[in-house]
């Protein structure tokens, strides 16, 4: 009854539907792209230098992008965005047709839409307190993460079949549609957004602001840093998922989308029993699941190896990527929900800028430091040392005091 309330509200039902074909989008581009970058390099490397590539922008650029935000209708920027990734995809679908794809050009093509990207997701974080209560921001929150893991449910379950069935062209130019179709549906909003007048304050003094902020608020700075030692660690697979599948398991694209599939799922109830859940689990126990999520995860993606049968193969990757899914999404809400509450809504841009870039940070410096291991480690011992600092981090964590810093609400 709370989501049909929500969709009863027609700028957050339309961007909702914009969100839902956007990700759909980048579900299929996501498997798309990692399996192009392998197929035309061969190389481990340059897989692992293209993910560095995708995360520059987020971690240097994205917190300008959120001051800069602050400043202008976020409507706009979120359709200037779309509209941009919409024109770059698009162009390297037509490179995919003519053969003329190289690795430089799916280089700068990832840096493009990265940059642009860094435009939208604050402008998206932002504009959710304009358009709905704050009696609503956990329901908004735990919808929208819902909604997200039913689209890369289905555009992960999908992307292999259309990449070996129509080609890896048609995956891509799916992907422009997305964000073609996604500008559309933000285009037809009506907003009356309150833009600041402080127009003596500068992108770098409000981003200055911003850091000052997030310095003051001891808990949601400890959050970011727990994000960014996660996601950092999880880097062996997202760069070298390909790779993995590939070399490890002996598999195709068909796996990348099981593997893709599962997470979603496995995401997609964990983000739906989030509200029970956290009724009964404060966010500063929730918390304590970030990195138990990777160690699962890992794992049992390489016990997953020792299965010779193509379908043990597949039932094995599901079980286990629906497992750490679950895990995923009920931390994802843990965070998103706690920072949307603790933040004051004049900083919400800058700080969601600040929280993706610092959340992020470790991902583009682990990239290159993998780009240039992997020519001499096989991935799976890559898997084994993030385990092992994995379990350390975790045990640090749950002995550390500061995380009673985190206000026992969600």
């Amino acid at each position: 009854m709370t989501n049909i309330k929500l969709l009863k509200n027609r700028n957050f039902a339309l961007l909702s539907g914009a969100n839902f074909i956007n990700r759909l989008g980048d579900s299929i581009d996501a498997i798309a792209l990692s399996w192009l970058t392998y197929q035309v390099t061969n190389s481990a490397s340059i897989a692992a230098l293209n993910f560095a590539t995708n995360y520059i922008p987020t971690v240097f650029i994205q917190p300008f992008m959120g001051a800069f935000v602050a400043k202008h209708d976020k409507k706009h920027m979120m359709v200037i965005a779309d509209a941009a990734r919409a024109l770059i995809v698009t162009l390297l679908a037509i490179a995919v047709i003519t053969n003329t794809v190289n690795a430089l050009m799916i280089i700068i093509c990832t840096f493009l839409m990265s940059f642009f990207e860094t435009l939208r997701l604050p402008a998206s974080s932002a504009i959710i307190p304009e358009i709905i209560d704050k009696t609503e921001y956990k329901d908004a929150v735990s919808f929208n993460s819902s909604l997200s893991r039913i689209t890369e449910l289905i555009g992960t379950g999908i992307a292999g079949f259309i990449i070996g069935i129509f080609g890896m062209y048609s995956a891509i130019f799916i992907d422009a549609f997305s964000f073609l179709a996604s500008a559309i549906l933000l285009a037809l909003m009506k907003t009356d957004e309150k833009i600041s007048d402080t127009k003596e304050n500068t992108i770098i003094q409000d981003l200055k602001d911003g850091f000052k902020y997030v310095s003051i608020q001891k808990d949601m700075l400890y959050i970011m840093v727990l994000t960014c030692i996660s996601n950092a660690l999880l880097t062996p697979f997202n760069a070298l998922q390909s790779v993995f599948v590939d070399s490890y398991l002996h598999a195709g694209a068909d796996i990348l989308s099981i593997i893709g599939v599962f997470i979603s799922l496995g995401a997609l109830l964990g983000a739906m029993a989030y509200t029970k859940v956290s009724e009964k689990i404060k966010t500063k126990v929730g918390l304590l699941f970030i990195f138990p999520t990777g160690i699962i995860f890992y794992v049992g993606l390489l016990a997953c190896g020792y299965f010779d049968n193509d379908l043990l193969l597949a039932i094995a990757c599901a079980i286990v990527t629906f497992i750490s899914g679950i895990f995923l999404g009920l931390v994802n809400c843990y965070v998103s929900v706690y920072m949307m509450v603790r933040c004051d809504k004049e900083y919400l841009s800058r700080v969601s800028s600040l929280q993706n870039s610092i959340a992020q940070a470790g991902i583009p410096i682990l990239s290159f430091i993998i780009s240039i291991v992997s020519n001499f480690l096989d991935v799976s011992w890559l898997f084994v040392l993030s385990v092992i600092i994995m379990v350390i981090v975790w045990i640090f964590t749950y002995k550390d005091k500061r995380r009673e810093l985190i206000c026992d609400q969600s």
